[in-house]
Parts: C-alpha cells; structure tokens; sequence
C-alpha cells in the first residue's frame, strides 16, 4: 500500500512539471503568449484605422460591427460591440487561413497599410 502511493506521488510530480498551464477560457495549453490578433482586442475604430487602415469590408450586424481586413496571403476578421463607455472596442479578431500565422497575417496587413 505504501508503495503505490510513494509510486503515485513521484508519476503525479512528474507529470505536473511537464504540463504547460491549463487557460480555462481557450481550453489550451497557456503557453504566456499571445496570438498577435488578440493584442487587438480592447483596440477602439481609431486604432484599428491608423494600424490597419480602411477594412475591406464594414457591415452592422445587429449590435456589432464586422471588419474584414484582406492581404494578399490571409484574411483578418475583427468584431466590435459597445464597451463601457458606450464606444465600439474590438472583442474578436480572428485570422485567416489557418495556415498562415497570426503573427504574419497581421504584420502583412500592417506592411500593406504602410505601402
């Protein structure tokens, strides 16, 4: 009995300093970093412009706002609602496809804004 336990203490030691922390919100792994479309998030219209530029496309879905942003290799989607103070704040900003890293889908937008 006492052998089982220490071999069950030593696995579970193991284990634990192999696992990245566990994000609850993502269900992924944490690995500290983040995706460079959520260091949009929080970002106001004017923001998003002076880094961006004008999206592609601009709809009104109900209380949203939809902003679709195109480079010549990915797509950028960036949702915005009402935050606190009653102006719009991005809330999602997804990159795609999933074959290009948000990293460079966001740096090709931001070079293509800056040409």
């Amino acid at each position: 009995m006492k052998r089982s336990r220490v071999l069950i203490l030593l696995a579970s030691g193991a284990l634990a300093g192999c696992a990245a922390p566990h994000n609850p919100k993502t269900g992924l792994a944490d690995t500290g970093l983040k995706p460079a479309s959520a260091r949009l998030i929080g970002a106001t219209p004017e923001t998003l412009k002076a880094d961006l530029g004008e999206p592609s496309l601009l709809r009104v879905d109900g209380p949203a706002e939809v902003w679709l942003y195109h480079s010549p290799i990915c797509r950028l989607d960036v949702i915005l609602y009402r935050g606190a103070k009653g102006a719009p704040v991005v809330r999602l900003a997804r990159a795609a496809p999933r074959g290009v890293a948000d990293a460079t889908c966001v740096a090709s937008l931001e070079q293509q804004r800056a040409s």
